[in-house]
């Protein structure tokens, strides 16, 4: 008898978050340009993601308070990254320390850096 694998995703935090790698492009944009609103036109070319794209992620990333619609110029919305939000400025250091890491590291407990390799890792 084989157990039954549960087919519902599981939706944590992260992954309502992080729903796209869309939105960890975004996201990237603003940590980079925290200083200025952007339209949507702008986070698209910037991006290299379709304007499409970024006006589907949008709404989804002002609901969980992530970007601000700032201001309006004409009839564009400008956004900008809510640093005011603690949690984003735990992710803006989250994303700072992690570009700090060379790929295949990762911080030990004594805060210096590691390499993990296959050949160092016990599999057992």
């Amino acid at each position: 008898m084989s157990a039954q694998i549960n087919e519902t995703p599981y939706d944590g935090t992260l992954a309502n978050i992080f729903s796209s790698r869309a939105v960890a492009q975004i996201l990237d944009f603003f940590f980079d340009h925290k200083e200025f609103d952007y339209p949507p036109s702008e986070i698209a070319k910037k991006t290299g993601l379709s304007f499409r794209t970024v006006f589907r992620e949008i709404p989804n990333l002002e609901k969980i308070q992530l970007i601000f619609n700032n201001r309006k110029i004409g009839k564009t919305n400008m956004y900008k990254l809510n640093t005011d939000l603690e949690a984003v400025l735990f992710l803006e250091k989250f994303v700072l320390e992690m570009s700090q890491m060379g790929p295949g590291q990762q911080t030990s407990d004594s805060g210096a850096i590691e390499d993990i390799s296959e050949s160092t890792m016990n599999i057992s």
